[in-house]
């Protein structure tokens, strides 16, 4: 491949970062943890605190995905195979999730919004999670893998 074939708009690698934002009641995403170890700060803290990606190969999964703070009326339906990251820093959720290891499988549903206290405030979403067994099937692949070893 030379240099002026290398650079063309076609072969140019796009960005596909996919993110579990629940929507509704009764949003879920089933699969296996692919990865736990990157961190992101929080941009819209104004501590700046840190948040963990934590990357999941679905299996199953149905969202009613956010778009500019307005939620879809009709849910996504997750493609199996694909790789979505749940992004959080919320300390319950952390804490919920450290014991779900690379290679299990895991399911998060969203069971309850919950009306805020202050109505500044957005309502909180209550997500679940369930761990499942280890996935046989796993071979230690990511999203890097997927995207032919971007990084």
């Amino acid at each position: 491949m030379t240099e002026d074939t290398l650079f063309n708009a076609g072969n140019e690698v796009k960005l596909e970062y996919k993110t579990i934002k629940f929507g509704k009641v009764g949003d879920f995403v089933k699969g296996t943890l692919t990865g736990n170890t990157k961190q992101m700060k929080n941009n819209l803290s104004a501590k700046g605190e840190m948040q963990t990606v934590f990357e999941i190969k679905v299996q199953a999964g149905s969202l009613h995905l956010i778009h500019d703070k307005v939620v879809d009326a009709e849910p996504t339906v997750l493609t199996p195979g694909e790789f979505w990251s749940y992004i959080t820093g919320k300390p319950v959720m952390l804490d919920m999730l450290k014991s779900i290891r690379i290679g299990q499988i895991i399911g998060l549903r969203m069971t309850e919004l919950r009306k805020a206290k202050n109505p500044a405030f957005n309502d909180t979403k209550i997500i679940k999670v369930y761990p499942g067994s280890m996935d046989d099937t796993y071979q230690g692949e990511s999203s890097a893998d997927a995207a032919g070893g971007a990084f």
